[in-house]
């Protein structure tokens, strides 16, 4: 009888060891409400793309004259035979720039190869720019600051580029754009001619 009552002590106090102390019903803790894993981001990454050249070859600007250029080009844009000599770019240092201008008012070409730009940085300086394809060349019809002249790009090598310029000066007005793009393209077009021919 006395092991009987010590194995039922042993019960009641391993029963209570398990128990709580303390009274009433189990309540949640006060929170935040649900939570979610926090999973760190990757950084940011910034991809500088390139655009591939799509011009059929490089011409190297380095082996041409601009006013030999200009020469071949007059008879196609109706600028009259005049004696030119290239002169050194102002603008683009180690480049040489030939420039036909008309007296007084009409329209005036310079013909400039950039030995040292790329057409990309060559075309930030300006505000409207237009592709274009002259034989076979990606190309930019740029307008700049100025109501009275257009520019034409052509990317013919990596860090150069063909330029020209058509002006075209009125006495007491401003020009269509649409007449002096459309002269600054048949000029370029026909000075890309020879190019490619040369």
């Amino acid at each position: 009888m006395g092991s009987f009552r010590v194995g039922i002590l042993a019960v009641l106090l391993a029963l209570s060891a398990c128990s709580s102390s303390e009274q009433g019903s189990p309540t949640a803790q006060a929170g935040t409400g649900t939570t979610t894993a926090s999973t760190p981001q990757p950084a940011p990454t910034t991809t500088k793309t390139t655009t591939q050249s799509t011009r059929p070859r490089t011409i190297d600007l380095k082996a041409f004259d601009p006013c030999r250029i200009m020469e071949k080009i007059r008879p196609e844009v109706g600028l009259p035979e005049k004696p030119l000599t290239p002169e050194k770019s102002v603008a683009f240092p180690g480049s040489a720039t030939c420039i036909q201008t008309t007296a007084g008012s009409g329209p005036s070409l310079q013909v400039l190869p950039i030995l040292s730009l790329g057409l990309a940085d060559y075309a930030l300086s300006y505000q409207v720019s237009t592709p274009l394809t002259l034989e076979g060349f990606p190309a930019l019809l740029l307008e700049g600051n100025y109501q009275n002249d257009c520019y034409v790009g052509v990317d013919v090598a990596d860090g150069q580029t063909f330029s020209i310029q058509w002006t075209i000066t009125v006495p007491n007005g401003k020009p269509a754009m649409s007449d002096v793009c459309a002269a600054a393209t048949k000029a370029a077009t026909a000075a890309m001619k020879v190019l490619v021919a040369s």
